[in-house]
């Protein structure tokens, strides 16, 4: 994996956290969030197992931290089901 590619892994973390963040996500699409940051977890363990480069492996560690709090902080929003401001029922 290129840096770039991680690069706009982290740049997609950033935008599902912005959203989080203004309440703007409905439950369908926090659960198609959920799925995708599932799917990055195991794309980041196996690019940190294969990758050699130091400076990779540090920003994939601090990565790894941020899609981990942002899986806890879907499921737990999820849970709560708490409704949205801005968003339509589903």
């Amino acid at each position: 994996m290129t840096w770039w590619e991680t690069e706009e892994m982290a740049v997609y973390v950033s935008g599902v956290e912005a959203a989080l963040d203004e309440w703007t996500m409905s439950n369908s699409q926090m659960r198609h969030e959920q799925d995708a940051i599932n799917r990055m977890v195991k794309k980041i363990s196996e690019i940190s197992s294969q990758t050699t480069e130091s400076e990779k492996k540090a920003f994939l560690v601090h990565l790894a931290s941020r899609v981990e709090g942002l899986r806890r902080h879907l499921t737990e929003r999820l849970k709560r089901d708490i409704p949205r401001q801005g968003s339509t029922p589903e």
